[in-house]
């Protein structure tokens, strides 16, 4: 048990050190387009930012996992910040929406971290959905993408993240924060619902 535990623990080590450095490259000038012609890299990200949520065997691995999670939705999150139209595309296609919704929707309980998650999840829901709503002005630039907005509203409905935003505006926790990034993804996710009456 104790060499299953070491082993896990240097892979996800190793993990999250090749996350950070996929995250370097992101941010580097011009190398995004290069970083998602990695065969399967998004469905992985995906993947990681999934990786054994729930599941609990001593603190330091379940850190580490955390920490697994937190880098591979960071990687995501760039993606999308500074991907072009092509790659929103390719992030609905693996289901980005459904991935930020089960990750504010799991991230239960309280304190500091999980309202942090919550926070984190809830902000990302509401960027993306935005910027497929309304375009992007900063670049690069992208037009509205209504199609792509309604398959990931879809997504979201599907995992009953919406139920998830109301239950978190109506939330006493700690964070104020929460209730209001929790208000504004709600919105944006009803915005077709006024854009096209």
């Amino acid at each position: 048990m104790q060499n299953e535990q070491q082993e896990s623990s240097s892979s996800l080590t190793e993990a999250t050190s090749s996350l950070q450095s996929i995250i370097n490259q992101i941010l580097s000038n011009n190398t995004l387009k290069q970083v998602i012609q990695i065969p399967k890299l998004l469905q992985s990200l995906i993947a990681l930012s999934l990786y054994k949520i729930g599941t609990h065997i001593g603190l330091q691995l379940n850190q580490q996992r955390l920490e697994v999670r937190h880098q591979s939705r960071l990687c995501l999150w760039n993606i999308q910040r500074y991907g072009d139209e092509q790659v929103q595309s390719e992030l609905v296609n693996v289901e980005y929406g459904k991935m930020m919704s089960i990750t504010f929707s799991t991230a239960q309980g309280i304190g500091e971290e999980q309202n942090q998650q919550i926070y984190t999840g809830l902000y990302h829901i509401y960027w993306f959905l935005g910027s497929l709503h309304q375009g992007r002005t900063y670049q690069p630039y992208i037009q509205p993408l209504p199609l792509l907005a309604r398959r990931t509203e879809e997504q979201i409905e599907e995992e009953g993240a919406n139920e998830e935003m109301e239950a978190q505006m109506n939330n006493n926790g700690y964070d104020v924060d929460v209730k209001y990034e929790a208000d504004d993804a709600k919105a944006v996710t009803l915005n077709h619902f006024i854009h096209s009456n």
